[in-house]
């Protein structure tokens, strides 16, 4: 593909390129995405695949960018603004988040951004502590800023990317998803409702591809995902915990 490619008028084929030069660890072109994210008469997939590489693969700016959206955007952005902080998974988003939380009037919008929310912040372990919670603005706000000092205190930084309530553990994670795949006594396979959250993740940080995770109707495939699993398990990639990777290379 092109080098220019970023420059086409065609938004799919200009996102194809900025993807496939953030695969190879250049990110100076995905601020250009911004303009298709604004726009109201754009494809909402589009939107949707633009905010989602902006999270991913985004630089510091395009992060700014995320946060301004959560504030200021129209409702519908909003929404999919925290959903993109969510994969970003940095700490300082948080608060943005939180707020946006705040002034909306649906309840589906606010559990929405509590979902993101708790992923981001609750341990898998635990019941949720984030969402559908009962607390209200005041109780809320306060319980996240709680957890938030703990982590940053734990880690030192705000730019650490967390997600199931600590930094972001690549190597780790496979390892969890491994064995979320051993068989139950009943020969059933076990699907954590967090799998597909940890899927993405690792496809994003490793650049593995996970397509066979899933059949053709969205049917699970436990032993495919075992197979892509175990294989890269045979020769892992180095991820330093709580950064954030694109396709093996560090997002700086």
């Amino acid at each position: 593909m092109s080098p220019d490619g970023w420059k086409k008028d065609d938004p799919w084929m200009a996102l194809a390129a900025i993807l496939e030069q953030a695969k190879h660890g250049d990110y100076s072109h995905v601020s250009q995405l911004r303009k298709w994210i604004v726009d109201p008469d754009c494809d909402p997939t589009l939107v949707s695949a633009c905010l989602g590489l902006t999270a991913d693969a985004g630089l510091d700016t395009d992060l700014d960018f995320l946060a301004e959206l959560i504030l200021e955007g129209p409702t519908y952005l909003r929404i999919e603004a925290c959903l993109a902080a969510q994969w970003s998974g940095v700490l300082w988003l948080i608060p943005f988040m939180v707020e946006a939380w705040r002034t909306f009037a649906r309840r589906a919008d606010r559990a929405a951004v509590e979902a993101n929310l708790s992923n981001l912040l609750d341990p898998i372990e635990n019941e949720p502590e984030f969402f559908d919670s009962g607390l209200n603005e005041i109780e809320y706000k306060a319980a996240v800023d709680s957890r938030l000092s703990e982590l940053q205190n734990a880690y030192g930084s705000d730019r650490c990317s967390i997600s199931g309530g600590m930094p972001v553990d690549m190597n780790k994670q496979v390892w969890v998803m491994r064995k979320s795949l051993v068989p139950s006594g009943t020969d059933e396979w076990i699907d954590w409702s967090n799998f597909l959250i940890w899927r993405r993740k690792f496809e994003v940080y490793s650049g593995v591809d996970c397509s066979s995770f899933y059949g053709k109707n969205g049917d699970f495939q436990p032993l495919n995902a075992a197979a892509v699993l175990d294989r890269y398990m045979a020769s892992p990639l180095q991820f330093e915990v709580g950064k954030r990777y694109f396709f093996g290379n560090l997002v700086p």
